[in-house]
């Protein structure tokens, strides 16, 4: 976990990638705004905008909790459930990836300190 007061909130780039086995595309990728992103030692809230494709502007709310038994995410799409996240840390470059276990759908979150 990050060593500041927030939650990752020295890693305010976070781009999260969608797959999905179901329609097309099979995956869409939202980036998010600084400005979006609320920290607190318990939670990361933010909001994303649909990268790609980029057939209509959309956008969602995403929050990132700290459980018991570690992460979980909850999103606007899927407003009565919550994703187990796996924590994924980089050595290299300190970004981390939270990827939630597969069920009918699975995500990426990759958090980094600089823009790609």
């Amino acid at each position: 976990m990050s060593a500041y007061p927030g939650m990752y909130a020295d890693l305010p780039y976070i781009t999260l990638y969608w797959l999905s086995g179901f329609g097309d595309p099979k995956y869409e990728i939202w980036d998010s705004k600084k400005i979006s992103i609320v920290s607190t030692p318990e939670s990361l809230s933010f909001t994303v905008y649909l990268a790609f494709p980029l057939e209509i502007a959309d956008e969602c709310k995403i929050t990132i909790r700290r459980r018991e038994g570690g992460l979980a995410f909850a999103t606007d799409w899927f407003p009565d459930e919550e994703f187990d996240l796996q924590v994924f840390s980089s050595q290299t470059d300190g970004s981390v990836i939270l990827q939630s276990k597969y069920l009918r759908e699975v995500f990426f979150i990759h958090l980094r300190k600089q823009y790609e």
